[in-house]
């Protein structure tokens, strides 16, 4: 190869990764209350999260992401998922968006300070140009669970990077692993 094909080459590689990078910007959206003292936050359930998107699995998929990411963040500990849905079933009657008097009651079933919920809002591809770049965007918020009050909230879009994948033929990044990093931004909103 001679030369100036080989700075070609590393100038198309180099572009590829700039814009791969470009979608991964923007930084999450967030709330904080205040008035309330996170030092008294130890433990915690995570709801499931409501689907909004065409991908069937992305509720199931991102709450044990968030769980996982939450719980290796060492900030708190979280509710076994099975106990927090035997739980939101006995309390709520399978409702996926408990009442601020549930909130309250599942604090006091669950012996915990807040409750975690919300939603995907997108799981999903978008094109850019010829290649699909996989894109979610999570909305959470905890409430605590003496009152039902939000104390904290966060929304995020995360892009995947698969325009330097496609030049370079190595395929786009699974959707899990945008999901991963949409719920560790979101965690740091909260622990940061």
């Amino acid at each position: 190869m001679n030369l100036k094909r080989r700075l070609s080459v590393l100038a198309l590689i180099l572009a590829a990764a700039a814009f791969a990078g470009c979608g991964r910007g923007m930084r999450p959206t967030k709330f904080t209350n205040s008035d309330y003292n996170f030092a008294y936050l130890e433990r915690v359930a995570i709801l499931p999260l409501l689907n909004m998107s065409e991908d069937r699995q992305a509720g199931s998929r991102a709450t044990r992401i968030l769980i996982t990411e939450l719980l290796a963040s060492e900030a708190v500990d979280v509710v076994e998922p099975g106990e927090t849905r035997a739980a939101l079933n006995r309390i709520t009657s399978g409702d996926p968006t408990p009442t601020t008097e549930q909130i309250i009651a599942l604090g006091k079933a669950l012996n915990v300070q807040a409750v975690l919920q919300g939603s995907v809002a997108q799981s999903g591809s978008s094109m850019a140009g010829t290649v699909m770049i996989p894109v979610v965007t999570l909305d959470v918020h905890m409430l605590e669970t003496e009152s039902g009050q939000v104390i904290w909230a966060a929304t995020h879009t995360e892009k995947g990077s698969s325009a330097g994948a496609a030049i370079l033929g190595t395929g786009s990044e699974p959707i899990s692993q945008t999901t991963r990093r949409c719920a560790r931004r979101i965690i740091k909103t909260l622990v940061n």
